[in-house]
């Protein structure tokens, strides 16, 4: 159980920092000039909610579970789609 835990946590910190590198590119590179709290927060929840399901998915190291939580909703659609390809193929 600990190490589902440690999974879910990491995949949850990816999924925060790759919100949060989300926030600096809006408003560096795009230069917007609002800012909301509550969609922020928001923002970063959610991201960190599918990091961890990705997380829990990578199912390897904490590591990779962080990796898969960064990358977020690409990590679990790309899974998704190689297990469907499995079970066509199998």
């Amino acid at each position: 159980m600990e190490k589902y835990l440690i999974y879910i946590l990491a995949g949850f910190s990816g999924g925060i920092v790759r919100g949060l590198v989300g926030f600096v590119k809006n408003k560096t590179i795009e230069k917007a000039d609002h800012f909301k709290p509550q969609y922020f927060l928001i923002t970063i929840l959610i991201s960190g909610i599918v990091g961890a399901a990705a997380g829990i998915l990578a199912d390897t190291k904490w590591q990779v579970s962080f990796l898969a939580g960064y990358a977020g909703t690409d990590f679990i659609e790309n899974l998704y789609k190689i297990k469907i390809a499995q079970k066509m193929s199998g």
